[in-house]
């Protein structure tokens, strides 16, 4: 079963490799360049002005911690068949969740490892400790991921719904006395009961357990968390495993109603419907508007509010340009007697539209957080500027060299 599992896993992972590739790409890396730089300088700069006393500098790593502990979830790679195909093999299964065990591992350990790193400084100034505490603190919140994860194995046994409840509990009182313990007083009290509790949830939720496996609970789980990583690479590009959802939203009707049914606005008609009434366009708007307008309240230095707010301007005009080919394939649109020139213009005035609210949304919020008016000036003319050269310029080049392919 454990040749099974690596099998399974190699076909996973060349899975995922085919969408990776869109996701990492250049703007990505250039997005979490300046988001990084940016929030990496206001973080130093916090740190030298601002004076954290010990009890709040404590609770606010206390509670990053305890979230972060959260970050990734057990993966069974179990499939819809297995419940058939497998369920001779159910003894040696123990042998295929061990190999997914110590797989599931690899995510969340990393990601703490990461998040340890970006707090260690705060806790540095607040605790007097040196950097070198950071091994502690990391073995320790290893230690709880594992017991964590430990829980939800449990979760996929036959009638663990009261004990996966319990375990929970203990679990989620022991990591906040043991972070506690560790930041207020000493690490080596965490790291001591972080390796206590790792035998005592082992014990309990593994070699005790006897329990037949609830094969349809492991799929719907393995399903949940596939659809999650789906959503998050459908922002990026299309994924065939994502079904786009329609709504009907009446209440968007008024904006709607204000295209005119006519010849001239046919592709202004269907694009704008594509974009309120479905899901995946209209979501990738708000969630990217309200991510940078709530990094635009934390930004006082003008030149660095106009770069974030332009990137995330850029950004939401590039995630929505696959619109433009939505309708390419519908016959009627073909046989009618529409020039082609009119879909660029129907793009021009909806994403003109779209990138001049989030111009105004961003220079509103802007305002909040820049302290004098000739910088507010600035930073508002400087994202409608990006608004327009991402429309007359931008716009027209990327559907040009899209059509030439």
């Amino acid at each position: 079963m454990a040749e099974f599992f690596q099998e399974r896993l190699r076909l996973h992972q060349k899975n995922m490799q085919r969408y990776l590739k869109y996701v990492f790409n250049d703007h990505f890396a250039l997005i979490m360049m300046f988001l990084i730089g940016g929030l990496g300088l206001y973080y130093s700069n916090l740190l030298k002005t601002t004076t954290i006393s010990l009890p709040v500098g404590g609770t606010i790593v206390l509670i990053i911690w305890s979230l972060a502990l959260y970050i990734g979830q057990f993966t069974s790679l179990a499939k819809s068949a297995d419940i058939v195909f497998l369920l001779p093999k159910e003894r040696q299964m123990r042998t295929y969740l061990s190999q997914a065990f110590k797989y599931s591992c690899y995510f969340p350990f990393a990601m703490l490892a990461l998040i340890l790193g970006v707090t260690m400084p705060l806790l540095v100034v607040v605790t007097g400790q040196g950097f070198s505490t950071y091994f502690y603190y990391l073995l320790m919140l290893w230690g709880l991921k594992f017991s964590h994860l430990q829980i939800q194995r449990m979760a996929l046994f036959q009638d663990m719904e009261k004990a996966k409840t319990n375990a929970c509990l203990l679990w989620q009182i022991i990591t906040i006395g043991t972070l506690a313990l560790s930041i207020f007083m000493y690490p080596i009290i965490g790291l001591v009961l972080a390796v206590l509790q790792i035998f005592l949830f082992h014990n309990l939720c593994w070699q005790k357990m006897h329990a037949p496996l609830d094969w349809e609970r492991m799929v719907q789980k393995e399903q949940h968390r596939l659809h999650q990583v789906y959503r998050f690479i459908n922002l990026f590009t299309d994924v065939p495993e994502i079904t786009a959802q329609i709504k009907r939203r009446k209440y968007l009707d008024v904006l709607l109603s204000k295209i005119t049914f006519s010849k001239e606005h046919t592709y202004l008609y269907l694009y704008a419907r594509r974009l309120l009434r479905g899901t995946e366009f209209s979501g990738l708007y708000l969630r990217l508007v309200v991510l940078g307008s709530v990094l635009l309240v934390f930004v006082s230095e003008r030149w660095f509010a106009l770069g974030i707010g332009a990137l995330f301007i850029y950004l939401i005009g590039f995630q929505l340009l696959p619109l433009y080919h939505q309708f390419q394939y519908m016959v009627s649109a073909q046989l009618y007697p529409i020039p082609e020139k009119q879909k660029l213009q129907a793009m021009k005035q909806l994403l003109g539209g779209l990138l001049g609210m989030t111009a105004v949304i961003f220079t509103v919020v802007s305002c909040f957080a820049l302290p004098t008016w000739s910088q507010r000036l600035i930073v508002g003319l400087g994202y409608f500027v990006v608004v327009g050269l991402f429309i007359f310029l931008y716009l027209p080049y990327r559907i040009k060299k899209s059509q030439s392919k």
